[in-house]
């Protein structure tokens, strides 16, 4: 398994017997990071940390991810990870307690996506990971965040870490994901759905989609938050993903001896 950039931003522990550990699926060009002020909003959490490097299709990075989680979890994904949520939870559901997705989608890769993927990663290589960034920036983040630096500065290190080996990588498995709405009604586990109000990269149709077709799925939508709503209002999406991790789960799981690496 690769080492992931800036994993401690998620290396908290919970001192509480028997919690369930939260798995954490970040998005493409992401790591730790976007996910560094919500920890410290949800404070003390058993967080996990998934490697989303290693396969070129949707299926075998869920499998791979599954191979190497706790036995049971919370699963929470953001954008490419939330997509990889939902391959999960369909190929191992009776190991996922409850889930949350966060500016994602269920829909498949449209077909002549593939191409405009493709080049956005020859342009990266070209140009540099921060101009692939700076390119997007005005579909990633609400109107209130256009001018925000430090914010800008955080997204594109994240990016720069990453690299483009691995944003090729990652647009393989974008463009080779199942379409997941015809199985949304197998879920059967508490799901929180959160979207920027500002969501442009993955539509707030989509996250609709997702709220009608999960039984008893809460959708929330976040105040001044584009796509990346973890880093834009942490405190908002702090607030619901700590009521989601506490309460308590539609079908509780017997926990086993915790195991899986990370």
């Amino acid at each position: 398994m690769r080492p992931q950039p800036h994993s401690q931003t998620v290396s908290q522990r919970s001192r509480l017997p028997g919690s369930l550990p939260l798995v954490l699926l970040p998005g493409s060009a992401c790591d730790g990071r976007v996910f560094g002020p919500l920890l410290k909003e949800l404070g003390d959490v058993d967080a996990h940390l998934a490697d989303m490097t290693g396969a070129t299709t949707m299926p075998k990075l869920a499998r791979k991810i599954l191979s190497e989680a706790p036995p049971h979890f919370a699963l929470l994904g953001f954008s490419l990870g939330g997509i990889a949520a939902l391959e999960m939870i369909a190929q191992q559901p009776e190991r996922i307690e409850r889930l949350c997705l966060i500016d994602t989608t269920p829909r498949p890769d449209p077909i002549a996506n593939a191409a405009v993927r493709r080049a956005a990663v020859a342009r990266a290589r070209a140009e540099g990971m921060q101009q692939f960034i700076l390119v997007a920036w005005p579909n990633l983040v609400s109107p209130a965040n256009f001018g925000n630096q430090s914010l800008r500065d955080v997204i594109c290190a994240m990016a720069l870490d990453t690299g483009p080996d691995v944003l090729a990588e990652q647009a393989e498995v974008a463009i080779h994901r199942a379409d997941s709405r015809p199985r949304l009604g197998e879920i059967n586990v508490s799901t929180l759905i959160l979207a920027g109000e500002h969501e442009q990269v993955c539509p707030l149709e989509a996250h609709r989609e997702m709220a009608e077709g999960i039984p008893g799925a809460v959708l929330q939508l976040i105040a001044n938050a584009g796509h990346f709503a973890p880093l834009e209002n942490p405190a908002a999406v702090g607030g619901h993903v700590r009521r989601w991790l506490d309460a308590a789960p539609l079908h509780p799981i017997a926990q086993q001896p915790q195991a899986g690496v990370f």
